[in-house]
């Protein structure tokens, strides 16, 4: 997937390198900028149909066909679209946002077990069931979570705080921090939240 931007505008330029650096950790995506009035990129631009600058078109993956985009042109806007776009969780700097590494299935399941006013460990072999269902990369930690909440229910608390931190510390290579992030997300999906504490996220 990949954001270009045919563009000689000078405003846009730090939002677009800001993007560029948010989004350095995904390989799946792509934030490209094209000179569309340089002579090696006219034919580029007359072949997407570019004929007022800065232009900023979306191309899906495996597709050659762009979507123009026409959403507001902030960092932030960019970033929603992408992450909607993509599938990905990214924030502003770069990092994951709260639902970074975690899988809507598992956690439905995990909310309605809570929901539901059970216990998690009672009901962590549910967990582990959705999980082996899943092809996401994080679908194992969430059933080996499940397992190791099932044989010792302090153990939630104290590898969150563990992972936490890890994280505080710093100095970690960026792929880890998402790792760890990742990780911390899910282990949070196991926690009880109030419904008046919901409201609040």
């Amino acid at each position: 997937m990949k954001l270009t931007v045919q563009t000689d505008c000078k405003s846009l330029a730090p939002i677009y390198e800001d993007l560029a650096t948010s989004f350095a950790n995904e390989e799946s995506v792509i934030i490209a900028k094209v000179d569309a009035e340089s002579e090696d990129s006219k034919a580029t631009a007359s072949a997407q149909g570019i004929t007022g600058f800065p232009t900023i078109k979306w191309f899906p993956a495996g597709s050659k066909e762009a979507q123009t985009y026409s959403n507001a042109r902030t960092e932030a806007a960019f970033i929603d679209f992408i992450n909607t776009e993509a599938g990905t969780y990214r924030a502003p700097g770069g990092g994951l946002t709260a639902a970074g590494g975690t899988v809507a299935a598992i956690d439905t399941v995990i909310q309605k077990i809570i929901d539901g006013g059970n216990d998690v460990a009672s009901k962590a072999d549910e967990i582990v069931k959705a999980a082996t269902g899943e092809k996401s990369t994080y679908a194992k930690y969430y059933a080996k979570a499940a397992e190791k909440i099932k044989a010792n229910s302090a153990w939630l608390d104290k590898e969150l705080a563990r992972l936490e931190g890890i994280l505080k510390k710093g100095g970690l290579v960026p792929t880890k921090v998402d790792d760890l992030t990742s990780r911390s997300n899910i282990l949070r999906r196991f926690k009880y939240v109030k419904s008046d504490e919901k409201s609040e996220l």
